[in-house]
């Protein structure tokens, strides 16, 4: 699996687990994922930009450019260490790695399938 795909993947059940935390109706499934793989994330991206990233998401993780700061320095850490991406995408469920879209810009159609179900979007 590539490194940007499992850093997305891993990144989106961070974000999910951050913002569970202020919830109290939240999965505790999502919950314990979330923070098992953002502990992992944590335990791996130990320089400086990693740890902003991190902070950053900790402090906001509402906010996209917080999740793709995080999930650029991911992608680096996994390409650097192959092992280190066998390793996140053995702790993330079953069927969570897929697709991901960034629409920017504005008219634009992106498209994701995922098993039986289709997507579609317009940014």
């Amino acid at each position: 699996m590539d490194p940007a795909t499992l850093a997305a993947t891993a990144v989106a059940a961070v974000s999910s687990y951050l913002l569970s935390l202020s919830k109290t109706a939240a999965e505790e499934g999502a919950k314990s994922v979330g923070k098992g793989v953002f502990d992992w994330i944590k335990g791996k991206l130990t320089g400086a930009a990693g740890k902003e990233a991190i902070a950053d998401v900790e402090k906001a993780p509402e906010a996209e450019e917080n999740r793709l700061a995080l999930q650029a320095a991911l992608v680096k850490a996994l390409k650097a260490d192959p092992a280190a991406a066998a390793e996140l995408a053995r702790l993330l469920p079953a069927g969570a790695v897929g697709q991901a879209v960034n629409i920017t810009g504005d008219n634009n159609i992106g498209v994701n399938a995922s098993g039986s179900s289709v997507s579609i979007n317009r940014g």
